[in-house]
């Protein structure tokens, strides 16, 4: 389990932003889904924060295979948001996207860290 005291700051801050991102990524459906009066808004960006919860919660039980996966998933949602990015569409989701993007290759680069890497295979640092 992922204990802040425990865990190296690589592994929690990954963790945080792999929540906050899906979660932030709802928040925009929503907002959007109020502008434009269309509830089609929210229905991919739910998907993606389910998925990317499920691999959170995957990282703080401690699953070995958690790892590879919230990385991989994580990368996928930061192309999924460059495409957003490069899409035409209102300016304040296009610059939301390029920051989520960001953040989560950030989030991607420190699951490859090797601290982190070691605190989910599991031995001594």
């Amino acid at each position: 389990m992922l204990n802040p005291r425990n865990a190296p700051v690589e592994a929690f801050v990954a963790t945080m932003i792999g929540a906050a991102g899906g979660l932030l990524f709802v928040l925009m459906g929503l907002i959007q889904w109020q502008v434009e009066a269309d509830s089609t808004w929210v229905k991919f960006p739910v998907i993606i924060a389910v998925l990317e919860l499920l691999a959170v919660g995957g990282l703080l039980a401690g699953l070995r295979p958690a790892r590879l996966t919230a990385a991989f998933l994580f990368g996928l949602v930061a192309l999924i948001h460059l495409l957003a990015v490069l899409n035409q569409g209102p300016v304040w989701i296009r610059v939301m996207s390029g920051l989520l993007s960001a953040a989560h290759v950030f989030a991607v680069v420190l699951l490859n860290t090797r601290p982190a890497r070691i605190h989910f295979i599991g031995g001594q640092r």
